[in-house]
Formats: structure tokens, sequence, C-alpha cells
């Protein structure tokens, strides 16, 4: 099953989610505001509205909300489930849900080890439907399920993310013009094979370590690609990779019109 995950930016960091959201909730606010003079509000008369002045910006934010629970991350793991909190040993050592949700929840921190800066930009990214470069701007989290030492077993992890540029695509050197160094045009309807290829080295879990944005804004100057990379490719999910796999990289205007 296609997971949920946040990637940061800055450092690479996968942070996967224990199960997928209920719910995805995406709200968009346009840049406008009213018209002002010297005096303050320019009102209109009558039942007319006041008049507004577009700014040209905007805020889009996506609402999700996120189930954690121990007893499922240890069935993940292959582990048996702890005994029930109501009839858990005071004593025993217990496991505390907010240990999986703390890598979330330090994404809205501001503080950094060289002084004062804002949360990491992370990507939203959920199999090839959502691929959304964002900050986390608010975290609350409702804890349920206290066992007798009063660690929380379930959490409900409500995020508010919202949207930031990609960042600035680098033109893609143009052809040679030089009649002796000119690349043969390719058919459309050549096979994958024929287009120049890369490979992608993935860790044991077989999480690409070269993700599919970064190699779009090193071949293409345009990490926005990754989702029609990936088309191109049949890759299912773009954070899963078999070892040794050869991503073709077909030209620009294929790529953007659709596998062949």
């Amino acid at each position: 099953m296609e997971r949920v995950a946040f990637l940061v930016e800055r450092t690479g960091e996968r942070i996967s989610c224990l199960l997928n959201p209920e719910f995805l909730e995406t709200r968009r606010v346009s840049g406008l505001r009213t018209r002002r003079e010297a005096g303050g509000f320019l009102a209109g008369t009558g039942r007319t509205d006041h008049p507004l002045i577009a700014t040209g910006g905007g805020v889009t934010e996506f609402d999700l909300r996120l189930l954690f629970d121990t007893e499922v991350a240890l069935s993940e793991r292959g582990q048996p489930s702890p005994a029930p909190p109501d009839f858990a040993d005071a004593a025993a050592p217990t496991s505390d849900v907010r240990e999986l949700t703390r890598p979330i929840w330090n994404l809205s921190e501001n503080a950094s080890a060289d002084g004062f800066s804002g949360p990491p930009s992370v990507r939203f990214i959920w199999g090839k439907s959502w691929n959304i470069p964002a900050v986390i701007v608010c975290v609350a989290e409702r804890l349920e399920r206290f066992d007798a030492n009063g660690a929380p077993q379930r959490s409900w992890l409500s995020l508010r993310l919202r949207r930031v540029d990609e960042p600035d695509p680098r033109p893609v050197p143009p052809l040679p013009v030089t009649p002796q160094f000119e690349v043969p045009a390719q058919s459309t309807d050549a096979g994958q094979d024929q287009y120049k290829s890369v490979d992608v080295p993935v860790d044991d879990q077989g999480a690409p370590l070269d993700r599919l944005d970064q190699i779009c804004a090193e071949h293409y100057g345009n990490p926005g690609l990754a989702p029609l990379l990936g088309d191109f490719n049949g890759l299912e999910d773009l954070l899963l990779m078999v070892e040794g796999t050869a991503l073709s990289l077909p030209p620009i205007s294929l790529l953007m019109g659709g596998a062949p």
C-alpha cells in the first residue's frame, strides 16, 4: 500500500506515516485586499461591496489527520501486540505513541542549530497523486488509550500544510546547433530503451537514494516533473523501487505529452 511520506528538502530525510489520512481538505485563499486611501478604507456607497485589489498572491493550504497506534506499529514490524492498557503491569516498561509522532511534530519547530530560522520545507508525497512542496504551519495532537503509567497508545495527529513555491527551474541546456554535433531526432514511437537512462540506487527498504524530483531538477531543470517521469517509467510508487532500476529520460517535450 502506498503510504504518505514527508521528505525534508534540506536533508533528504524521509518521514513515513503509519497509516494514510482519512481525509484531505484543500483550501485556497485568493490574493485580494480591500482598497485603501490615505484616510483609511475606501468604502462603496449604498449596498455595493468594498472595492478590491488583486495582489497577485494567495495562500493554498491542506488539512489532514493521521492515525498513529502502538499496536499497529508493532504488528507492522511483525511483533506481538502488547497487552491492553487496562491490564498492563504498572511496573513494566511501556511504549509511547509520541515516539512515533515526534518526527512529524518537529517539522513545525522553528529552532535550528545555526540560529533562528523557519520550519523546514518538506514535500508531501502520496503515491503519484500528490507531490506538494510545503511547510507545516500548525500541528494538533489528540492522545487516547493511556496505559497504567500514563503513556498514550494512540494519537490523532492533525496537520495544516501551506504550499510553497517550487525551486526556480533551471533552463535545460539547448541542443548544439553545429551540424556535425547535432543529436539525431528520436521518433515518438521509439521504445524506452532508446532514451537516455539513469540508474537509481535504493536502500534496504527499497526507498530511492536519488529522489525523482532531484533527478528531474538535474536533467530537466524542473523538480515538478517527477510525477510525469514516474508515469513514463510505469512506477506505481515514487518512493519505492526495485534494486537495479534504470529510469528512462525521454525528451522533455515527450514527457510533457505523456508516455508514447
